[in-house]
């Protein structure tokens, strides 16, 4: 063998299959975990004066970011979505909601979120939270109220 077929004693066909080797094992090991997105739909209005007892652990919060008397849970959805893919969630009126999370560190998630009305975009925004946070979303009117988003990612 001549130098050139060597490096420190060892074939270049066994060099190359150890760094192929480890190279693999790092983008696999590099992979972001999946993230588990939940989209709560709360109606909220002033007409009466109830809260939804599914929301009672987030009634302050609700009352000190809006000032609405009634909140009411319409519907609770959740999808576990890869880094890039996009879940599709609908929304009342005929409204959805696209939610893309992308690369964050491992304790935060970041979520591109669009909502849409039809073919018209209301929002188009990117979120970035802890994982087991949430985020809550004053949304557009519906009824007699407004929608509030509660989105939440693990």
């Amino acid at each position: 063998m001549t130098r050139r077929d060597t490096c420190r004693g060892l074939p270049v066909p066994l060099i190359f299959f150890i760094v192929f080797f480890f190279a693999a094992g790092t983008v696999e090991a590099a992979s972001p975990a999946p993230v588990a997105v939940e989209i709560g739909v709360v109606v909220a209005s002033n007409k009466g004066a109830s809260i939804d007892p599914s929301l009672s652990t987030l009634k302050t919060k609700l009352q000190s970011m809006f000032s609405y008397s009634s909140y009411s849970l319409l519907d609770r959805m959740k999808r576990t979505l890869a880094v890039g893919e996009t879940g599709e969630f609908s929304l009342p009126g005929g409204r959805s909601m696209r939610v893309t999370p992308s690369a964050a560190p491992e304790n935060k998630v970041r979520l591109a979120v669009q909502i849409m009305e039809g073919g018209k975009n209301l929002l188009t925004t990117t979120l970035g939270l802890s994982r087991g946070g949430m985020v809550l979303v004053g949304g557009p009117p519906h009824q007699s109220g407004v929608l509030i988003l509660l989105i939440s990612a693990e």
